[in-house]
């Protein structure tokens, strides 16, 4: 009879553990039917991108909106055109290796004395925990929008990456370098910023 006792004291732990599995359980799942309704409207507008024939990149002299999106604080942030005579846009994905190769050349631009005519940022097409990832894994020092909406990704024709683009006051593109840079691309970027860069490995 003493060893009934023990069996039917462990019971009721039983129980509560399983109510803990069944609980952790549900918020997996729920977390998990998210996830994937996010993914399925993502392909949704990616697809009506394709659809509407927006890949592709944009012009020079074409005009583009205001760019807003969230920061890497999750706070709103705009892209004020105005503010300065032109922005330089750097636009990546985290996993992108192509990024990974202009990275270094980025890097260079950031440094160089080009602050009092330009502002700089960079645009992630990735969210915020990988972009940050990025950013410190090629020591790119520089303010960062993420989440970047459907709409704003058909306006700018960001339909591949990496791509850099120069933006005047007036919203307009002045130049944009698609892709990563190769040593063509390299002497017009070092023409155009007035700027020397060192070879890349």
């Amino acid at each position: 009879m003493a060893s009934v006792l023990p069996t039917s004291d462990r019971l009721p732990k039983r129980i509560s553990l399983g109510k803990i599995g069944s609980g952790f359980l549900f918020f997996l799942v729920l977390g998990l039917f998210i996830t994937n309704a996010l993914l399925i409207k993502q392909n949704r507008d990616l697809k009506a991108l394709i659809a509407r024939g927006q890949p592709g990149f944009l012009k020079q002299g074409e005009q583009v909106p205001t760019l807003a999106a969230n920061n890497l604080s999750g706070q709103r942030s705009t892209v004020d055109y105005a503010a300065r005579a032109k922005t330089v846009l750097f636009v990546f994905s985290p996993q992108c290796a192509a990024c990974e190769r202009t990275a270094p050349w980025w890097k260079q631009i950031i440094a160089a004395s080009i602050r009092n005519e330009y502002q700089i940022f960079g645009i992630s097409l990735g969210d915020g925990l990988k972009t940050n990832s990025f950013l410190t894994s090629n020591g790119l020092r520089l303010e960062t929008l993420v989440d970047i909406d459907a709409e704003t990704r058909a306006a700018y024709k960001f339909s591949m990456t990496p791509l850099t683009i120069v933006i005047d006051s007036k919203g307009n593109v002045e130049r944009i370098w698609p892709g990563a840079f190769n040593q063509q691309g390299k002497q017009e970027v070092e023409k155009y910023f007035g700027i020397s860069l060192d070879d890349v490995k």
